[in-house]
């Protein structure tokens, strides 16, 4: 495994090079400057502790959602060109002929880009918690939802180093970015229109991109952990029926996450692959 590491280090040494460490830095002062939410809340309302609290605890939701979105967008810009673009410059075709497998190659380029996004994960939770905690409050789920959020990395990651393992990086990128679209397009926008169209189509479409990107299994389990300060939600509307505040709100399965995972390691198999029989002269 030794090879594997050597790989790892040169990806880690090559984030740095392009100067990822800045977005590291400059998120850590974002979630940081979140902390006036709870004053902002506190001082707008007269200085209600209830609403001080809700500023709390919507400082939470949006720091780890930020956090999901930043750490996502990370692992795709750095997987989408870890392959093709070096390819590109020259650098795989030069590394290749020494005794390598092509496997250890992208293993290690993989392992790089996750070791990267989750130290990054892991710094960003913990100014979010910090962040909290200097406001007088203590809040345990940032840490309890860690081990969903370093999935979002992980899965946007290695389906972009998928996709880089035979297209180029801009085409790496924009079919990674659309099946996230497609799948945050289905949880977020078509997942509620069933409250007031009870198609049959709607449902299929939105169970269909659970199965093309578990992106909204990982949120629920992400929410499980992190309760929204927000009540009356549309999934609680009256006039909703019982079948369809389930598909709004469904629990969160144990075997959903074995399928994140199945789907990870199929994905990284799939690339590793595709990566073996590509010519990379």
């Amino acid at each position: 495994m030794g090879a594997v590491a050597a790989i790892m280090t040169l990806t880690l040494k090559e984030a740095m090079r392009r100067r990822a460490f800045l977005g590291t830095l400059i998120i850590l002062v974002v979630l940081y400057g979140l902390s006036f939410l709870p004053k902002a809340f506190h001082e707008a309302f007269g200085g209600s502790e209830r609403r001080f609290e809700l500023g709390i605890q919507l400082m939470t939701s949006f720091g780890i959602d930020s956090i999901k979105f930043f750490a996502s967008v990370l692992a795709i810009v750095l997987s989408a060109g870890a392959i093709t673009g070096e390819i590109e410059r020259g650098y795989l075709a030069a590394i290749l002929p020494r005794p390598l497998h092509r496997w250890q190659v992208y293993l290690g380029k993989w392992l790089g880009v996750m070791v990267f996004c989750a130290v990054n994960v892991v710094l960003w939770s913990a100014m979010l918690w910090l962040s909290v905690y200097l406001q007088g409050r203590s809040r345990p789920e940032i840490w309890h939802a860690l081990p969903y959020v370093l999935l979002y990395p992980v899965l946007y990651g290695t389906l972009a180093l998928m996709f880089s393992s035979f297209a180029g990086t801009s085409v790496a990128l924009m079919f990674t970015v659309a099946l996230g679209a497609f799948a945050y397009f289905a949880d977020h926008f078509l997942r509620p229109l069933v409250v007031f169209i009870d198609a049959a189509i709607l449902q299929r479409i939105v169970w269909l991109s659970e199965w093309v990107l578990p992106m909204a299994t990982l949120k629920r389990f992400v929410m499980a952990e992190v309760r929204l300060p927000f009540t009356g939600r549309i999934e609680d509307a009256p006039f909703a029926s019982e079948a369809v505040r389930f598909f709004l709100n469904p629990p969160t399965r144990a075997w959903e996450l074995g399928y994140v995972a199945l789907y990870i390691l199929v994905a990284l198999l799939i690339g590793g692959i595709i990566f073996q029989r590509r010519d990379v002269q």
